[in-house]
């Protein structure tokens, strides 16, 4: 299994090294790494990750989130804003913890806004286009012991995606996509706890906490959505990446030459 970066102050950093893929090769560590956000790291996480080989630093959020929570620099390496969602529906896609406490203190339905989420992920121009400029950046990621790391604010849902489509595109079994997707549930699983433990003392009632794990807990069902709309749109998920991001079938041998063993 891929492992979890020994990194102080980021969650859910992890590498997409080390899974297997339908033909028996399996994906080259120190290349591929989704993370939440990188705000916190201190000095200590910056060498480490320096060391790591890490050159790209791929940000999924919103303008908001970057602007409130600017990613730390890592030493040799570049950061690039690749906002996915447009700035109108950033508001569904990627809140901050007051704001989504917010929400369900108004009744919203969490769970709706999530499955909104998945489908746009499938159905909008824009986040399709966004996902089409990531593939760029991973086939420049061609240069050994060099590392692309990517994320958003949780490393669930934008940069979750991201990886079910990486990890697709090298032919990765959705059994081993699945695992890796729901793996989130266990890294964050401090952070859901303490967000839980915020709510309630911002009065967040009792029957709206349920929303907290709705918003914050990477969900089978979400994935369903997704991968229900891409067969009826697509028929399958090789389809979508190919039509619906963009990523030709050279490109696809391409991002096997590099990342492959």
């Amino acid at each position: 299994m891929p492992k979890h970066l020994a990194v102080r102050h980021a969650e859910n950093m992890r590498e997409l090294g080390g899974y297997k893929t339908k033909d028996g090769r399996r994906i080259a560590h120190q290349k591929l790494i989704r993370s939440a956000g990188i705000n916190h790291i201190d000095a200590q996480d910056k060498h480490y990750l320096s060391k790591y080989g890490i050159k790209k630093v791929v940000d999924f959020r919103s303008i908001e989130e970057r602007d409130s929570q600017p990613d730390q620099e890592i030493p040799e390496s570049k950061n690039i804003f690749l906002p996915i969602f447009p700035i109108e529906e950033t508001k569904t896609a990627s809140a901050s913890p007051r704001k989504m406490m917010r929400r369900m203190q108004n009744g919203e339905d969490a769970h709706q806004q999530m499955v909104e989420v998945y489908k746009h992920f499938v159905t909008d121009d824009h986040v399709r286009g966004q996902y089409r400029k990531f593939f760029d950046l991973v086939l420049e990621n061609s240069s050994e012991k060099e590392s692309l790391l990517f994320h958003c604010t949780a490393g669930k849902d934008r940069t979750g995606f991201a990886a079910i489509l990486l990890l697709s595109s090298l032919d990765v079994n959705q059994t081993t996509i699945t695992k890796d997707y729901l793996a989130t549930n266990r890294y964050l699983k401090k952070a859901v706890e303490e967000m839980y433990q915020k709510a309630e003392k911002a009065g967040v009632p009792a029957d709206s906490l349920n929303g907290i794990e709705d918003m914050m807990k990477a969900k089978k069902e979400y994935l369903q959505t997704s991968f229900k709309l891409i067969k009826e749109q697509y028929g399958t998920m090789n389809n979508f990446i190919r039509d619906g991001i963009g990523v030709t079938k050279q490109e696809i041998k391409d991002l096997k030459k590099i990342y492959l063993l």
